[in-house]
């Protein structure tokens, strides 16, 4: 238990990676994470990231060097994190990603500052790490002030005839960019089902007009092939 104690910085970039490479070797695949409790999970990991912060704070003065070192990579390690999580978890609100972006990033930071090294090494990542917080706090104020660049909305689900697919019909809203009409389709088949939603691989067939929703036509000519307007789209 000494052991781990000494390691806090170590176990909290576990912890990081532990999640940082499913989603990445998911987006590889294609396959996207459909929550279905949004807010579950948003307060699961702010409540992990908390306890994990408090833990390094508290075992800072019988560290390793090791974890010294670790603890200066924690925030650029949480960015990564953050990256995967808002390039392949759907359906939860924006605000949510944001909110957990800037307390996971601010706990990691926190960490970093708080462990000793040497003190060129410890200057350098101070100033980086403060430079990434810098972006990550404008970036987030910008959305959470002006709006999202992006926010999609579905508007119709169709399943194929033998319910291997189902074609998700999607509003993308762009703001002043204007937007689109998406159609995407979830291969059923490649379906995880897990605690607070469900990982499916996901690929995009169609892109339109934006508003093109309200007046488009879509089918499913057979079990692997969706009309869209007419025109036949294979989805296998």
């Amino acid at each position: 238990m000494h052991k781990l104690l000494e390691r806090a910085p170590v176990i909290y970039a576990a912890f990081l990676l532990l999640f940082t490479i499913p989603f990445l070797v998911s987006l590889y695949f294609g396959d996207q994470l459909i929550m279905s409790h949004g807010v579950v999970w948003f307060i699961l990991n702010i409540l992990i990231e908390a306890t994990l912060t408090a833990f390094c704070a508290a075992k800072r003065k019988i560290s390793t060097t090791a974890a010294n070192i670790v603890s200066q990579f924690l925030p650029l390690l949480s960015l990564l994190y953050i990256g995967m999580t808002g390039a392949v978890i759907r359906e939860v609100n924006a605000s949510l990603l944001i909110l957990h972006a800037m307390i996971c990033f601010v706990c990691c930071f926190v960490v970093s500052f708080l462990y000793k090294n040497g003190p060129v090494f410890r200057v350098a990542c101070a100033v980086f790490n403060s430079i990434l917080l810098f972006l990550l706090l404008a970036a987030s104020f910008f959305a959470m002030t002006f709006g999202q660049i992006r926010q999609d909305s579905i508007v119709n689900r169709v399943m194929s005839p033998n319910r291997s697919y189902t074609a998700v019909v999607i509003d993308s809203d762009q703001g002043a960019l204007g937007g689109n009409t998406l159609v995407d389709i979830e291969h059923n088949a490649s379906e995880i089902n897990v605690w607070f939603g469900r990982f499916i691989k996901i690929t995009k067939v169609y892109t339109g007009e934006w508003g093109e929703f309200d007046t488009m036509s879509m089918e499913w000519k057979n079990d692997s092939t969706l009309l869209i307007n007419g025109k036949s789209y294979e989805v296998d």
